[in-house]
């Protein structure tokens, strides 16, 4: 019996070893899930702030795309004035294509950061139909010529069927902008 209490104390020694490693193991864990958990609520949130950041820019690009086709086709179209010369208005509407081109260019380098995919393809398609109508506009001849009736009110119809597939388009892209940042607006209120 002498030999009980000592295995007693051995135990006891050995068990509360075993406790405090499993403690410090289960604390360990513990604590290494709350910093992963940190650092995944730290990662959402920076990747939610470039988000509406890029959404904004992309938004604000794409009315300067428009303004500057709407600043080429007033270039263009506008009536000849006695005291501008042929070459001074072939001039301008080589700067104002040129900005459209360039508004463009800067729209097209940022839809691939776009991060939603819906989103995405809606704000192309718009960057597409906006594209093709100042490529249009730019190539088409502002000079008036007499054509038949049914030609004129023929291409009048097209262009205001062009013009309502852009602005569908347009406004399709302003609204999948305007419905992502509001979700992510909620998304970031609601944390």
């Amino acid at each position: 019996m002498d030999g009980a209490p000592f295995w007693w104390v051995v135990v006891a020694l050995l068990l509360g070893i075993a406790s405090t490693h499993l403690s410090a193991f289960v604390d360990t864990r513990s604590k290494r899930a709350e910093r992963h958990a940190i650092f995944r609520e730290e990662l959402v949130r920076r990747r939610e702030e470039f988000e509406l950041r890029h959404l904004v820019e992309v938004s604000q690009l794409l009315r300067v795309l428009r303004e500057r086709q709407n600043d080429l086709a007033v270039s263009k179209f506008q009536p000849l004035q006695p005291e501008v010369g042929e070459e001074e208005v072939r001039r301008r509407n080589e700067a104002a294509f040129h900005e459209a081109r360039n508004a463009e260019d800067a729209l097209s380098a940022q839809v691939g950061f776009i991060l939603d995919d819906r989103v995405r393809v809606l704000v192309l398609k718009a960057v597409h139909v906006i594209s093709d109508r100042v490529g249009r506009v730019y190539l088409a001849d502002p000079r008036p010529r007499f054509v038949e009736m049914s030609r004129m009110a023929d291409e009048l119809g097209r262009q205001t069927a062009e013009f309502e597939e852009e602005s569908r388009a347009v406004e399709a892209a302003y609204e999948a902008i305007s419905a992502r940042v509001r979700d992510l607006y909620v998304r970031g209120a609601g944390t």
